[in-house]
């Protein structure tokens, strides 16, 4: 099916139930349907057809997911921009994907106004631009027929585009396919269930987001929108709309524990946080399941891969044996419709324990990039993906994540993984964020430096951080450079900007 399909079917089956809650607002499952067939008809009518591509440029709100299933209905495909970047980054993207329209913000127009002039524009909002036509306009005067379904499972829902090794955009291709796969692996996973609701809070422009509503939305769940993640809010939308599911990613996680009022909200509608998009720090993991006291699913992929490895509920065990303690380190088991394996440099598959690079095959895996043959290629090893990540299974096949390939820091001709060293530093009590990256050195070829951000109240020196990871890690693992920042450089999502710490850094990291 495509994935539009998934609105009409809730349109007839929950018609009266809330789809989509941001704010004050709420739409039904009903009106959700009848406005993506309007979407779809204003596209249609202007001249878009099956395989045309959108670019969507909008912070989190009702119409971005209404967009995204009426481009889907047209039989288009949907590019979502990250509205974090500035106009050359946006233009670069422009450039590489040519869609035949732009939806776009009114608070976004300006990063865009020099991008692709001739580029039709439709403006969400209040504001105007030349040339450009209201959004509201264009949809509310479109006919609201609904448009014969048109075969396209195996073609592209969207594009989202990432960032590289080298730093240049790749347009990931996910297609519908895609998404249904990784939300049956989901459905298992999570044990989810038809009354759930759903709380997003990462932004839409992210594979997490949208895959996370997509696997919710097929049982006709509730889905309540954040405009942008902020911890105290997201505390009061669990309690005010009985959240039962949500994404967050590990800094956020963090950001939640060590809100000052966090005992004051009754959270006991929450039963499920599902957590991925980087390493999970085995202190703050504990710390979670202590406080917030739901299940836990963690998931392992990419944007590429979607979710290839689930850590689910009840391997999620605080004060458990030895076992059950490593287990919170893994990435967990093989998704039900997904394989794992673990190869050497020539590609071979390594035995358990082993440091390999990790590769995937499933259904949820893409078919690669968009007009980038090379890239692709590169990407895959025959029909398996590969992750770019470091990892290994051990003996029940748990998978173990070490490093990014490109995290991994060479000194002295040895490699060190950052994320071991990162998980020391969460455990130092003054320690309320860390990163590890590997800076340049004449004598080392790279040393590590590590990046921390001080609870507030607390002191720490940086003799004190290098003697706290003396004491748990081998004397060349641990920091040669130490700096103390506020904040650690984020995407939107949450994720830590490493190529950013280094640039910052430099050799400016205090010794």
């Amino acid at each position: 099916m495509t994935l539009d399909e998934i609105v009409a079917r809730n349109g007839l089956r929950f018609p009266d139930k809330p789809a989509l809650v941001m704010g004050e607002r709420s739409i039904t499952w009903r009106q959700l349907d009848q406005r993506v067939d309007r979407v779809a008809n204003a596209l249609r009518a202007r001249g878009l057809s099956a395989g045309d591509l959108v670019a969507i440029l909008l912070t989190n709100s009702i119409e971005m997911i209404e967009i995204y299933f009426g481009v889907a209905r047209a039989g288009s495909i949907a590019v979502p921009l990250n509205y974090r970047l500035n106009g050359n980054e946006l233009s670069e993207i422009l450039g590489n994907a040519r869609p035949a329209l732009l939806v776009c913000g009114s608070t976004l127009v300006e990063k865009v106004a020099d991008s692709e002039p001739a580029l039709s524009r439709w403006i969400v909002g209040q504001a105007s631009a030349p040339g450009a036509d209201s959004y509201e306009a264009v949809v509310g005067e479109a006919s609201a027929e609904r448009i014969a379904a048109i075969d396209r499972e195996s073609e592209p829902f969207a594009v989202f585009f990432t960032s590289g090794t080298t730093g240049a955009p790749k347009g990931v291709m996910v297609s519908h396919r895609n998404l249904e796969a990784n939300a049956f692996n989901q459905f298992v996973a999570d044990e989810s269930r038809r009354d759930d609701v759903n709380l997003i809070s990462t932004p839409l422009y992210y594979a997490g987001a949208v895959f996370m509503s997509v696997t919710y939305m097929m049982l006709g769940c509730t889905q309540v929108i954040m405009d942008g993640f902020d911890p105290g809010r997201w505390l009061e939308l669990v309690r005010r709309h009985k959240v039962s599911v949500a994404l967050l990613v590990p800094t956020m996680i963090n950001s939640v524990l060590n809100h000052r009022d966090l005992d004051t909200f009754d959270l006991s509608t929450l039963r499920r946080v599902f957590y991925g998009g980087g390493p999970m720090p085995p202190t703050v993991l504990r710390r979670a399941l202590g406080r917030l006291r739901c299940g836990f699913t963690q998931g392992y992929g990419l944007t590429e891969t979607l979710e290839a490895t689930f850590l689910v509920a009840s391997d999620h065990v605080l004060d458990g044996n030895a076992q059950q303690e490593k287990r919170l380190s893994s990435a967990g088991r093989e998704a039900v419709g997904a394989e794992v394996r673990v190869v050497d440099g020539a590609g071979s598959e390594v035995p358990a324990g082993v440091v390999g690079e990790v590769l995937v095959r499933s259904r949820s895996v893409c078919a690669g990039y968009w007009n980038n043959p090379t890239e692709t290629a590169r990407a895959f090893l025959d029909d398996w993906f590969r992750t770019g990540d470091l990892g290994y299974l051990d003996e029940e096949r748990y998978l173990f994540i070490v490093d990014r390939i490109k995290d991994v820091v060479v000194s002295g001709g040895t490699n060190i993984y950052t994320k071991e060293v990162e998980s020391v530093l969460y455990e130092h009590p003054a320690v309320l964020e860390a990163a590890v990256v590997g800076l340049p050195d004449d004598e080392w070829g790279e040393i590590v430096a590590a990046v921390v951000v001080r609870r507030p109240g607390k002191s720490v020196s940086a003799e004190e951080i290098v003697a706290w990871c003396r004491e748990s890690l081998s004397g060349y693992k641990k920091p040669r450079a130490v700096h103390f920042l506020d904040e650690l450089p984020k995407n939107p999502s949450g994720k830590v900007l490493k190529r950013e710490l280094r640039s910052m850094l430099g050799r400016r990291a205090m010794p």
